[in-house]
């Protein structure tokens, strides 16, 4: 699996660390269960994080319309067509 995101460090006790972490791409918008590969990254890298993304966002392709929607409050409703989104991860770039 793999991720992308944002990532702000920190400088600590003479170490850099994960400060925040987020799956915020919405050129690749991974999913959240993505975590895993990120984790792996960052300790190949030697840098402590703190386990999880701090900031975490779900995408969904509409099979409606076609549009990439960030869903909000588990309402996996598109905001550009207003057809249901899958609950399911859907945005691989192969699809597109």
């Amino acid at each position: 699996m793999l991720s992308a995101g944002e990532i702000g460090l920190r400088f600590h006790e003479d170490r850099w660390i994960v400060d925040e972490v987020s799956n915020q791409s919405t050129g690749y918008c991974p999913d959240p269960a993505s975590w895993p590969a990120v984790a792996t990254a960052l300790e190949r890298a030697g840098l402590d994080h703190l386990g999880r993304f701090t900031h975490e966002f779900v995408f969904r392709r509409c099979p409606a319309c076609g549009e990439v929607s960030i869903v909000r409050e588990d309402d996996f409703v598109c905001v550009f067509c207003d057809a249901d989104l899958p609950t399911a991860w859907n945005v691989d770039p192969t699809d597109t």
